[in-house]
């Protein structure tokens, strides 16, 4: 039996992909568990329309994504941490905390796992972050990490 994959199964295929399948699992259990359709005209040509609908989708998001590097491109963010006297900080500058610092800053929400850190950045000054916004679509962001010394009473 032909089926329409609705999720991708292991060892099967992939999302939207049609494959040949015995009868008694495609009925008993990829069926009933939403897994698949059959693989009919009227069910392949609603997948059709929805692979379209995802291609229209996906080059508006890439749209706007490109249009967001543009602008975090040319953004740079300020974000103050405890440091000592020779700029080493007291902790660590995390992507959390570089997403809070673009949430403030320009109203934009960032995924944390999206910010991409070579490595933790634990000292003052400069630094660049790239953050993937899309597939294909990266941002550099640059970062000034100014330190405030704490002061002994």
């Amino acid at each position: 039996m032909k089926v329409i994959l609705l999720d991708e199964v292991k060892a099967l295929g992939k999302k939207g992909d049609i494959v040949e399948v015995k009868d008694g699992y495609a009925m008993n259990f990829l069926m009933p568990q939403k897994m698949a359709l059959p693989a009919s005209k009227s069910n392949k040509s609603m997948l059709e329309n929805l692979k379209k609908q995802q291609r229209v989708k996906e080059a508006r998001d890439k749209e706007e994504a490109e249009a967001l590097s543009k602008r975090l491109g040319h953004e740079k963010i300020v974000i103050e941490s405890k440091s000592g006297e020779s700029g080493k900080l007291y902790g660590s500058i995390t992507s959390q905390d570089i997403a809070d610092a673009i949430t403030a800053k320009l109203k934009i929400d960032v995924d944390k796992r999206k910010i991409v850190l070579e490595h933790p950045i634990k000292e003052t000054g400069k630094h660049q972050v790239k953050i993937k916004l899309f597939h294909d679509v990266e941002a550099t962001l640059n970062i000034e990490v100014k330190g405030v010394e704490e002061k002994t009473a």
